[in-house]
Protein backbone atom coordinates (compact mmCIF):
# COMPACT_ATOMS: atom_id res chain seq x y z
CA UNK A 1 0.00 0.00 0.00
CA UNK A 2 1.02 3.63 -1.22
CA UNK A 3 2.10 5.60 1.94
CA UNK A 4 -0.10 8.87 2.12
CA UNK A 5 1.98 12.21 2.31
CA UNK A 6 0.77 13.25 5.44
CA UNK A 7 2.78 10.01 7.26
CA UNK A 8 5.47 9.57 5.04
CA UNK A 9 7.87 12.14 6.99
CA UNK A 10 6.21 11.31 10.91
CA UNK A 11 9.30 9.28 12.05
CA UNK A 12 12.64 10.64 12.30
CA UNK A 13 14.76 8.30 10.50
CA UNK A 14 12.44 9.21 7.30
CA UNK A 15 13.23 12.82 7.87
CA UNK A 16 17.05 11.94 8.37
CA UNK A 17 17.25 9.81 5.10
CA UNK A 18 15.44 12.64 3.10
CA UNK A 19 18.39 14.97 4.30
CA UNK A 20 20.96 12.42 4.05
CA UNK A 21 19.83 10.78 0.70
CA UNK A 22 17.69 12.75 -1.26
CA UNK A 23 19.11 16.33 -0.49
CA UNK A 24 22.77 14.94 0.30
CA UNK A 25 25.75 16.40 -1.08
CA UNK A 26 26.31 15.69 -4.71
CA UNK A 27 22.63 14.04 -5.13
CA UNK A 28 20.45 14.88 -8.08
CA UNK A 29 18.07 16.70 -6.17
CA UNK A 30 20.98 18.54 -4.94
CA UNK A 31 22.39 19.62 -7.68
CA UNK A 32 19.11 20.84 -8.97
CA UNK A 33 18.34 23.03 -6.50
CA UNK A 34 21.83 24.63 -6.70
CA UNK A 35 20.33 25.70 -10.56
CA UNK A 36 16.81 26.69 -8.98
CA UNK A 37 18.20 28.98 -5.62
CA UNK A 38 19.56 31.87 -7.73
CA UNK A 39 16.66 32.24 -9.88
CA UNK A 40 14.26 31.63 -7.49
CA UNK A 41 16.39 34.81 -5.06
CA UNK A 42 16.12 37.18 -8.13
CA UNK A 43 12.40 36.12 -8.74
CA UNK A 44 11.85 37.39 -5.03
CA UNK A 45 14.11 40.23 -4.66
CA UNK A 46 12.94 41.62 -7.89
CA UNK A 47 9.52 41.40 -6.53
CA UNK A 48 10.33 43.10 -3.15
CA UNK A 49 11.72 45.99 -5.51
CA UNK A 50 8.44 46.64 -7.18
CA UNK A 51 6.45 46.22 -3.92
CA UNK A 52 5.48 48.67 -2.01
CA UNK A 53 5.72 47.82 1.66
CA UNK A 54 6.91 45.14 3.83
CA UNK A 55 6.95 41.54 2.14
CA UNK A 56 5.24 38.52 4.36
CA UNK A 57 6.12 35.50 3.11
CA UNK A 58 4.74 32.11 3.64
CA UNK A 59 6.70 28.96 2.77
CA UNK A 60 4.33 25.83 2.72
CA UNK A 61 5.16 22.46 2.86
CA UNK A 62 8.54 23.70 4.18
CA UNK A 63 9.89 20.68 5.64
CA UNK A 64 13.38 20.95 6.75
CA UNK A 65 14.04 24.56 5.71
CA UNK A 66 15.73 24.50 2.60
CA UNK A 67 13.80 27.30 0.72
CA UNK A 68 12.98 28.86 3.75
CA UNK A 69 16.29 29.45 5.21
CA UNK A 70 16.99 31.35 1.68
CA UNK A 71 13.58 33.40 1.01
CA UNK A 72 13.64 34.46 4.97
CA UNK A 73 16.78 37.00 4.15
CA UNK A 74 15.03 38.15 1.38
CA UNK A 75 11.77 39.84 3.42
CA UNK A 76 10.70 41.68 5.66
CA UNK A 77 8.95 38.26 7.94
CA UNK A 78 8.44 34.55 7.05
CA UNK A 79 6.11 31.92 8.21
CA UNK A 80 6.93 28.13 7.27
CA UNK A 81 4.07 25.42 8.15
CA UNK A 82 4.51 21.53 7.69
CA UNK A 83 2.82 18.92 8.33
CA UNK A 84 5.85 17.13 10.41
CA UNK A 85 7.28 17.93 13.47
CA UNK A 86 10.22 16.15 12.40
CA UNK A 87 10.70 17.98 9.61
CA UNK A 88 10.10 21.01 10.80
CA UNK A 89 12.22 20.52 14.17
CA UNK A 90 15.30 19.96 10.93
CA UNK A 91 14.18 23.29 9.59
CA UNK A 92 14.42 25.61 13.27
CA UNK A 93 17.97 24.64 13.20
CA UNK A 94 18.24 26.03 9.44
CA UNK A 95 15.88 29.08 9.92
CA UNK A 96 17.14 32.20 11.74
CA UNK A 97 14.07 34.17 11.41
CA UNK A 98 11.24 32.51 9.94
CA UNK A 99 8.28 31.87 12.26
CA UNK A 100 7.33 28.16 11.86
CA UNK A 101 4.14 25.97 13.00
CA UNK A 102 3.20 22.44 12.22
CA UNK A 103 -0.15 21.19 11.39
CA UNK A 104 -2.36 20.75 8.10
CA UNK A 105 -4.07 23.94 6.97
CA UNK A 106 -6.80 22.33 5.13
CA UNK A 107 -8.62 20.95 8.48
CA UNK A 108 -6.48 23.51 10.83
CA UNK A 109 -7.29 27.48 9.26
CA UNK A 110 -5.96 29.31 12.37
CA UNK A 111 -2.34 28.21 11.14
CA UNK A 112 -3.13 30.39 8.41
CA UNK A 113 -4.31 33.77 9.42
CA UNK A 114 -3.12 36.38 7.70
CA UNK A 115 -2.35 37.32 4.47
CA UNK A 116 0.87 36.88 2.29
CA UNK A 117 2.71 38.79 -0.83
CA UNK A 118 4.82 35.64 -1.61
CA UNK A 119 4.22 32.04 -1.01
CA UNK A 120 6.61 29.01 -2.09
CA UNK A 121 5.47 25.61 -2.33
CA UNK A 122 7.93 23.07 -3.14
CA UNK A 123 7.82 19.78 -4.11
CA UNK A 124 4.45 19.11 -2.84
CA UNK A 125 1.77 19.02 -5.39
CA UNK A 126 3.75 15.92 -6.63
CA UNK A 127 4.22 13.96 -3.05
CA UNK A 128 0.13 14.65 -1.96
CA UNK A 129 -2.42 12.67 -3.10
CA UNK A 130 -3.91 13.89 -5.94
CA UNK A 131 -7.48 14.64 -4.55
CA UNK A 132 -6.03 17.39 -2.13
CA UNK A 133 -4.09 19.53 -4.80
CA UNK A 134 -6.75 21.35 -5.98
CA UNK A 135 -8.15 21.99 -2.16
CA UNK A 136 -4.38 23.48 -1.26
CA UNK A 137 -4.33 25.39 -4.33
CA UNK A 138 -7.50 27.01 -3.58
CA UNK A 139 -6.44 27.18 0.36
CA UNK A 140 -3.08 29.25 -0.52
CA UNK A 141 -4.78 31.59 -3.11
CA UNK A 142 -7.24 32.73 -0.21
CA UNK A 143 -4.44 34.00 1.46
CA UNK A 144 -2.11 35.68 -1.30
CA UNK A 145 -2.11 39.15 -0.95
CA UNK A 146 -3.99 40.53 -4.42
CA UNK A 147 -3.67 41.82 -6.80
CA UNK A 148 -0.06 41.62 -7.35
CA UNK A 149 1.32 38.83 -4.82
CA UNK A 150 3.24 35.79 -6.22
CA UNK A 151 3.25 31.95 -5.58
CA UNK A 152 5.91 29.90 -6.79
CA UNK A 153 5.31 26.44 -7.19
CA UNK A 154 7.32 23.84 -8.48
CA UNK A 155 6.49 19.90 -10.21
CA UNK A 156 9.58 18.05 -9.92
CA UNK A 157 8.33 15.62 -11.89
CA UNK A 158 7.28 16.12 -15.61
CA UNK A 159 6.11 13.18 -17.38
CA UNK A 160 7.10 14.71 -20.94
CA UNK A 161 11.03 14.54 -19.23
CA UNK A 162 13.63 12.02 -19.69
CA UNK A 163 12.94 11.28 -16.51
CA UNK A 164 9.32 9.35 -17.35
CA UNK A 165 10.80 5.72 -18.89
CA UNK A 166 12.50 5.40 -15.43
CA UNK A 167 9.49 6.15 -13.63
CA UNK A 168 7.64 3.79 -15.58
CA UNK A 169 9.78 0.70 -14.91
CA UNK A 170 9.98 1.45 -11.47
CA UNK A 171 6.61 1.02 -11.00
CA UNK A 172 6.10 -1.64 -13.01
CA UNK A 173 8.35 -3.52 -9.91
CA UNK A 174 6.36 -1.84 -7.62
CA UNK A 175 8.88 1.32 -6.52
CA UNK A 176 5.80 3.17 -6.01
CA UNK A 177 5.50 1.61 -2.47
CA UNK A 178 8.79 3.03 -1.47
CA UNK A 179 9.18 6.26 -3.50
CA UNK A 180 6.95 9.31 -4.54
CA UNK A 181 6.83 8.53 -8.25
CA UNK A 182 3.55 10.82 -9.04
CA UNK A 183 4.44 12.79 -12.33
CA UNK A 184 2.17 15.15 -13.51
CA UNK A 185 2.52 16.83 -17.52
CA UNK A 186 2.93 20.38 -18.36
CA UNK A 187 -0.66 20.57 -19.80
CA UNK A 188 -1.94 18.98 -16.77
CA UNK A 189 0.16 21.04 -14.34
CA UNK A 190 -1.26 23.95 -15.98
CA UNK A 191 -4.93 23.02 -15.89
CA UNK A 192 -4.65 22.48 -12.57
CA UNK A 193 -2.89 25.54 -11.50
CA UNK A 194 -5.46 27.52 -13.75
CA UNK A 195 -8.51 26.09 -12.63
CA UNK A 196 -7.42 26.47 -9.09
CA UNK A 197 -7.35 30.37 -9.54
CA UNK A 198 -3.87 31.06 -11.03
CA UNK A 199 -2.27 33.04 -13.98
CA UNK A 200 0.76 31.66 -14.98
CA UNK A 201 3.16 34.92 -15.48
CA UNK A 202 6.56 32.80 -16.29
CA UNK A 203 7.81 29.04 -16.35
CA UNK A 204 11.34 27.77 -15.83
CA UNK A 205 13.07 24.38 -16.57
CA UNK A 206 15.71 22.43 -14.48
CA UNK A 207 17.22 18.87 -15.58
CA UNK A 208 16.92 18.35 -19.02
CA UNK A 209 18.26 14.89 -18.74
CA UNK A 210 17.62 11.96 -16.68
CA UNK A 211 18.82 11.85 -13.14
CA UNK A 212 20.18 8.14 -13.59
CA UNK A 213 23.26 9.90 -15.44
CA UNK A 214 24.01 11.46 -12.10
CA UNK A 215 24.74 8.21 -11.31
CA UNK A 216 27.23 7.24 -13.87
CA UNK A 217 30.84 8.76 -14.78
CA UNK A 218 29.00 10.73 -17.11
CA UNK A 219 27.71 12.68 -13.98
CA UNK A 220 29.85 16.29 -14.83
CA UNK A 221 28.55 15.85 -18.22
CA UNK A 222 25.26 15.90 -17.42
CA UNK A 223 25.79 18.20 -14.95
CA UNK A 224 27.49 20.69 -17.05
CA UNK A 225 24.31 19.96 -19.80
CA UNK A 226 21.90 20.98 -17.34
CA UNK A 227 23.64 23.98 -16.28
CA UNK A 228 22.76 25.05 -20.07
CA UNK A 229 19.53 23.72 -20.34
CA UNK A 230 18.24 25.30 -17.39
CA UNK A 231 15.95 28.52 -17.17
CA UNK A 232 13.28 30.08 -19.61
CA UNK A 233 14.49 29.13 -22.67
CA UNK A 234 13.10 26.38 -25.44
CA UNK A 235 13.70 23.62 -23.43
CA UNK A 236 11.61 24.18 -20.29
CA UNK A 237 8.54 22.18 -21.25
CA UNK A 238 11.03 18.83 -21.40
CA UNK A 239 12.63 19.34 -18.22
CA UNK A 240 12.57 17.29 -15.08
CA UNK A 241 11.38 19.96 -12.55
CA UNK A 242 9.56 22.99 -13.67
CA UNK A 243 9.06 26.06 -11.38
CA UNK A 244 6.24 28.66 -12.34
CA UNK A 245 5.52 32.25 -10.70
CA UNK A 246 1.50 32.48 -10.38
CA UNK A 247 -0.42 35.51 -9.87
CA UNK A 248 -3.93 35.34 -8.70
CA UNK A 249 -6.49 35.68 -11.54
CA UNK A 250 -9.51 35.44 -9.57
CA UNK A 251 -8.70 38.85 -7.58
CA UNK A 252 -6.83 40.54 -10.58
CA UNK A 253 -10.67 40.49 -12.14
CA UNK A 254 -12.71 41.76 -9.88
Amino acid sequence: MTIRYADRFQQPAAVAAYEAAEYGAGSYASRIWDLQKPVLEKIVKDFCAAHSGPVRLLDFACGTGRVLSVLETLVETADGVDISENMVAVARDKCVRARLRVGDVLTQPELLEQKYDVISCFRFLLNVEPELRARVLRKLREVLRSPDGRLLVNVHGNSRSLRHPAIVWRRARGGEKEAMLNELSVGAARRLLVESGFEIVQQFGFGLLPPTLYRTPLRAAAAAADRAAAGDNLWKDWSVDILRPLQNVFERMI
